[in-house]
């Protein structure tokens, strides 16, 4: 599982559309906004491919300045997990 911290510039008159499209896309969610436009998002996600993915698709939103990736952590499962 991955788990990811971003910081998403959105203009301030879209940053409402842009956390209403955000709240659609499954393990993102909207941690915090400011009136400024800047939110602070957390992602979890399969693998390294769908984290990619979902990275570039809030870039691609309409109304989306930027986006930073604050922090990254990647945490096996359990059960995929091989004993020694």
């Amino acid at each position: 599982m991955n788990f990811s911290s971003l910081v998403v510039d959105a203009h301030p008159e879209q940053a409402g559309a842009v956390r209403a499209a955000l709240r659609q896309w499954p393990g993102v969610e909207v941690q915090a906004a400011t009136e400024q436009g800047k939110l602070i998002v957390t992602v979890e996600a399969d693998s390294d491919v769908q984290t990619t993915d979902i990275f570039a698709h809030i870039s691609a939103l309409e109304g989306v300045m930027s986006v930073s990736m604050v922090y990254h952590q990647y945490e096996p499962e359990p059960e995929q997990e091989v004993s020694p």
